[in-house]
């Protein structure tokens, strides 16, 4: 009997690596979801997220300065849900009490017999300055932290070997600590940390050959933008040449969507005013062509574009949900004494967001043929007469309430009308 118990093992091996893993999935399924989508972004969160940011401004923070960070339940979970991509199919939820912290995530599964939402849970204590897993838990079933112990141990082991950034991020972050309904987070500002932290971004979410694809696209720009001068022009005498050479290229590299997304981020570097340097990094930046003084304009205006280009960049970059909360928090913060609530700009960030969907979609190659050849404004930017523009906080409370009102949810909807009247959003271009 022993004497086959280390065979029984070395069969039972296989089930226990891949088996587990899979039926733990398996118990996750259920049909309903284990966190509801969260609330929308309040007007009175925009201030209080804003000032958050502007304290922990890496410009302004000292090289080995100590910063104590408390960052409420409530912005933690919309910071969460909002940067997730396709945020319509997942939810995050955290939940804060003395000295632990909740984790609870759900995902919207295609249609199967199992259920329809992936549901997973974790549970964190405070263990001294830190937080330790303390419980994991797949649907209804419940596993001990202690059991992933020694393969967190070897995660840990393994990213503190092979990725100094990794060892110096942990060090950075000398405190965690969980109050009621908050999360205290000290740290020490290493610059040199964040640099490295950048470059190595930059290495694993943007590969050599995009980076070359990017450099690429903005050379063009560069270049179409000296043939114009500084007069105000049309986004489409750019974006068709642009649109142009990713079709040219992407009969070499067979790839369409990588040569939008490439031209995309180019383009919201150009419209930024940000160095291409960020993305690419500051020695491949050195000796590209600066796009000269070129005003471009969108519908007449330079706001326009800009909103378009930028937001069409962000959601190629991250996701259109991510893309779309930018530029919702932009109009917020404005009607807080900047220039005012502005559907007009709010419609041409959902443009650029859709615009950047049906590039990165199925259909990229009829886009290029499109944009390049015959595309005008109204095909991409439909017009914004009649919307509700300059709105200031009072003013927008007043008439609008916050962004789950039904006054708000009305003007939303004729934004999504306007779009799909756009030849490019109902896909009637090929």
């Amino acid at each position: 009997m022993f004497k086959l118990l280390p065979r029984l093992l070395l069969l039972l091996l296989p089930f226990l690596v891949l088996g587990l893993p899979a039926l733990l999935l398996v118990t996750a399924v259920q049909q309903e979801p284990l966190v509801a989508q969260d609330d929308s972004m309040r007007h009175e969160d925009v201030g209080r997220i804003k000032e958050l940011l502007e304290q922990n401004d890496p410009r302004d923070l000292r090289d080995g300065e100590t910063r104590r960070v408390e960052i409420s339940a409530r912005d933690i979970n919309l910071l969460l849900n909002q940067a997730v991509s396709h945020a319509k199919h997942q939810a995050l939820s955290v939940k804060l009490n003395p000295g632990r912290v909740d984790l609870d995530y759900s995902l919207a599964l295609p249609a199967n017999p199992l259920g329809q939402f992936l549901n997973l849970s974790a549970r964190l204590e405070q263990s001294g300055s830190h937080l330790a897993l303390d419980r994991l838990q797949f649907g209804d079933t419940r596993l001990p932290g202690w059991l992933f112990g020694p393969l967190l141990t070897v995660i840990d082991h393994y990213l503190s070997s092979r990725f100094t950034e990794y060892r110096d991020a942990m060090t950075a972050v000398q405190e965690i600590s969980v109050q009621p309904q908050a999360l205290q987070i000290v740290y020490e500002w290493q610059a040199g940390l964040a640099e490295r932290l950048q470059a190595t971004g930059r290495e694993l979410f943007l590969p050599e050959q995009d980076r070359q694809r990017i450099i690429a696209y903005y050379t063009e720009i560069a270049r179409q933008s000296l043939t114009h001068g500084r007069g105000a022009v049309s986004l489409d005498r750019l974006l068709q040449p642009l649109f142009t050479l990713a079709l040219e290229r992407s009969a070499g590299s067979k790839d369409p969507t990588a040569e939008n997304r490439a031209l995309l981020l180019a383009l919201g570097v150009m419209l930024s005013g940000n160095s291409i340097g960020y993305l690419v990094g500051s020695q491949a930046a050195e000796g590209l062509p600066e796009p000269g003084p070129i005003k471009l304009t969108l519908r007449g205006r330079t706001d326009l574009a800009r909103h378009f280009g930028i937001s069409a960049a962000l959601t190629a970059a991250g996701g259109s949900a991510l893309a779309d909360t930018i530029g919702v928090f932009k109009e917020m913060d404005d009607s807080r004494g900047g220039s005012g609530f502005s559907f007009a700009d709010l419609l041409a960030d959902r443009a650029g967001v859709s615009l950047a969907e049906v590039a990165l979609g199925t259909k990229a190659v009829e886009l290029q043929h499109f944009m390049g050849n015959r595309a005008q404004e109204a095909d991409y930017m439909p017009g914004y007469d009649d919307l509700p523009e300059g709105l200031m906080e009072l003013e927008f409370k007043s008439r609008y309430e916050d962004l789950d009102s039904a006054a708000y949810a009305l003007v939303n909807s004729e934004i999504e009308r306007r779009l799909d009247s756009c030849t490019i959003y109902r896909q009637g271009f090929q």
